[in-house]
C-alpha cells in the first residue's frame, strides 16, 4: 500500500502519532513517500527507524524550495502543502495510486476500506465537509459547477492517470493566475482546478471533522454517535487552528488523540514515562 505525506520539520512529531494509529490499523506493508524541502538527514534517519521498526518503509523525496516560490504561504499554510497536487510527477513509476493523509489525523478503524476505493476516471477521492451556505460562497468564489467544496486532507490519488492527462504546469500556471484569491490555498486549487476529477467520499466515515461531533449527530438524527465513529469512522481530522497536541484543546476527541501521543511518546523515551509515574505516584 502506498501513503504519502507532504510537510516541514515542525509537523515531525503529530505525524509520528499519526503513524502508530495508522500502524495499529492496517494489515498491509506500507510505503510511505514523504515529500518535503528542508527536513535534515538525522531526521529523517530518525523516522525511518520509527516507521521500520513496526514493519514499513519509508522513501523520503525532496522537492526543490522554490518550486511554489509563487504561491501564498504563510505560518500556518507552508509551502509543503501544495506538494499533494503534483505527486503524480515524482512519485517513482510503479506507484499507480497513493493515499494522501496530514498529519493531524487519527486512523482508527482499517484504513484498507478508503485505499481499495475504485477512482475510475477521477484523479483523486475525497470528503467536503457539507456547509450548505459557505459551499455555495467557494462555488461562486472559485466559478465552479460544483456543489461541494472538498477538504484536501484526505486525498486517494490516481496517479497513473494523472501522469497521463495532467501536467504540473497547469497546476503552476492556475495558482499563478489566481494568487491573489486564494483563502485556502492548495484547498482552493485542488477545487478550482480538478473539482469535476474528484470522487466524493463519506465524510462520516473517511474525513471526518472531529470538532463537529454535535452536528454529525444532529444533521444525522442521531445516527452519526459515538458507537458510530468508533466502529465505523476511517479518518479523524483534526481541522482548524486548534490541534490535539495544543494545551486546553477543547473537542472531545481529543482525548483520543492524547493515547496515541502517549504511546509514541513512551516509544521514544520509555525511561522518561516511567520517571514521570514514578514521580506521580511519590
Amino acid at each position: 500500500m502506498n501513503l504519502l505525506v507532504t510537510l516541514n520539520a515542525s509537523y515531525i512529531p503529530p505525524l509520528k502519532v499519526m503513524f502508530r494509529s495508522l500502524f495499529d490499523n492496517c494489515s498491509e506493508d506500507l510505503d510511505i513517500y514523504l515529500m518535503h524541502s528542508d527536513i535534515k538527514d538525522a531526521q529523517l534517519e530518525q523516522l525511518s527507524a520509527y516507521i521500520d521498526s513496526y514493519g514499513h518503509a519509508l522513501h523520503p523525496i525532496r522537492i526543490n524550495k522554490d518550486a511554489f516560490v509563487e504561491a501564498p504561504v504563510h505560518s500556518y499554510y507552508s509551502k509543503e502543502m501544495y506538494y499533494r497536487l503534483i505527486a503524480h510527477a515524482y512519485l517513482p513509476d510503479h506507484v499507480d495510486k497513493v493515499l494522501y493523509l496530514d498529519p493531524d489525523i487519527l486512523v482508527i478503524n482499517p484504513i484498507e476500506r478508503l485505499y481499495n476505493i475504485e477512482l475510475g476516471n477521477y484523479y483523486f477521492a475525497a470528503a467536503a465537509h457539507a456547509k450548505p451556505v459557505i459551499d455555495y460562497i467557494n462555488r461562486i468564489r472559485l466559478k465552479t459547477d460544483s456543489s461541494r467544496y472538498y477538504n484536501s486532507g484526505v486525498l486517494l490519488i490516481n496517479t497513473a492517470l494523472m501522469r497521463e492527462e495532467v501536467d504540473i504546469s497547469d497546476i503552476f500556471n492556475y495558482i499563478r493566475e489566481h494568487a491573489g484569491e486564494l483563502i485556502l490555498p492548495d484547498q482552493d486549487v485542488l477545487n478550482g482546478l480538478f473539482w469535476n476529477k474528484i470522487k466524493p467520499l463519506d465524510e462520516y466515515l473517511y474525513n471526518y471533522d472531529a470538532r463537529r461531533y454535535h452536528s454529525y449527530l444532529i444533521a444525522s438524527k442521531g445516527k452519526v454517535n459515538m458507537d458510530f465513529v468508533i466502529y465505523n469512522t476511517v479518518i479523524l481530522h483534526f481541522c482548524g487552528k486548534q490541534k490535539p497536541w495544543h494545551p486546553n484543546y477543547r473537542y472531545r476527541f481529543g482525548v483520543l488523540y492524547k493515547y496515541y501521543q502517549k504511546m509514541v511518546q513512551k516509544a521514544d523515551a520509555p525511561e522518561e514515562d516511567e520517571l514521570y509515574i514514578n514521580e506521580y505516584l511519590a
